[in-house]
């Protein structure tokens, strides 16, 4: 039952930041909005939107572990995991502008997430501080930006498609965004409840399900949108929207979690390797996407290879592989 649950949320999520996707995609068409406003709050925000309402919930439970855990999950499996499968898939050029501008940006949020990790609490002012820093980086966005062409995003480019055949009305498009958003707190409910059912059931700590199989759940969004971008060719702004998820995971969603409840960030629970590993993921990915401004398919091996690193790590830090002589 707890297991129907589980993927019941997922589901839900998965759900829920679609319609969150097309329904902003849809108002962009239907009021005439400039396509980097739809790129970076309708798609970057609108596939973090899981990660945000499972943080949300857990931080309004007082289940701080959960939503740190769920932020720093997802953020690994988007620069990581994704990024590398999709290098894979094909290769992926990274514009100097998106590596200076985003890469920047992201490694700015993972050097503050290692802050407060350290500092061992995110209160309501560390949360103002985290948002602003959100505000200033999306300006920075729409300031450079502004010009972007409307088929910046696959998402964007099949909704102009539909809407050569159809005009959606504003009521339908805001009608999708409440059935987006009522899903994506649905299932964020049933994530948490049935997170904490099932750490007893499989000996692990809430935690490490909220960075493993919940964060996974929670990047299902960010994942189809650069695959498919992957896929069809849009290769040129899939790295940049990935990361921008990344950095609003950071700054947006922990942000908005702390104001709700400040989280306090257990050094019991997390190891130093899990509170700093977004910022190593950043510290790996910036040369990557430096050299030769690409990110050919041996670098996404590389990639994954530290995801799956980092999987490894934690299992044999948590006794799940045994543990060698000689080694601590």
């Amino acid at each position: 039952m707890v297991l129907l649950l589980f993927g019941a949320g997922l589901a839900l999520l998965a759900l829920g930041g679609e319609a969150v996707i097309r329904g902003g995609v849809a108002l962009k068409r239907t009021l005439g909005i400039a396509p980097v406003i739809v790129g970076l709050f309708a798609i970057s925000i609108g596939t973090a939107s899981p990660t945000l309402a499972i943080a949300a919930t857990a931080a309004h439970a007082n289940l701080a572990d959960i939503a740190i855990g769920t932020v720093i999950g997802a953020t690994l499996i988007n620069l990581l995991l994704i990024l590398g499968l999709c290098a894979l898939i094909q290769p992926m050029p990274s514009a100097p502008k998106v590596v200076l501008r985003d890469g920047g940006a992201i490694l700015a949020a993972g050097a503050a997430l290692a802050a407060l990790a350290w500092h061992g609490e995110i209160g309501r002012r560390e949360g103002v501080f985290l948002l602003g820093a959100f505000a200033l980086y999306a300006v920075i966005v729409v300031v450079s930006d502004w010009r972007r062409s409307t088929e910046h995003s696959v998402a964007c480019a099949e909704a102009e498609k539909r809407a050569n055949r159809e005009e959606p009305s504003i009521f339908g498009s805001l009608f999708v965004l409440l059935v987006g958003a009522i899903c994506l707190l649905v299932g964020a409910h049933f994530i948490v409840g049935s997170t904490l059912s099932l750490a007893p059931l499989w000996h692990l700590a809430p935690a490490t399900i909220a960075m493993t199989v919940v964060a996974f759940g929670a990047a299902l969004p960010v994942f189809a949108i650069t695959a498919i971008a992957a896929l069809r060719g849009y290769t040129h702004i899939a790295i940049g929207h990935l990361i921008t998820a990344s950095v609003f995971n950071i700054f947006g969603t922990l942000g908005i979690a702390a104001l709700i409840r400040p989280i306090t960030i257990s050094h019991t629970t997390f190891a130093p390797a899990d509170t700093f590993a977004v910022l190593g993921a950043a510290v790996l990915l910036l040369p990557l996407l430096s050299m030769n401004w690409s990110l050919s398919r041996a670098k996404g091996a590389l990639l994954m290879l530290a995801y799956i690193g980092y999987l490894g790590f934690t299992a044999w830090r948590l006794g799940l592989v045994p543990h060698f002589p000689g080694i601590a």
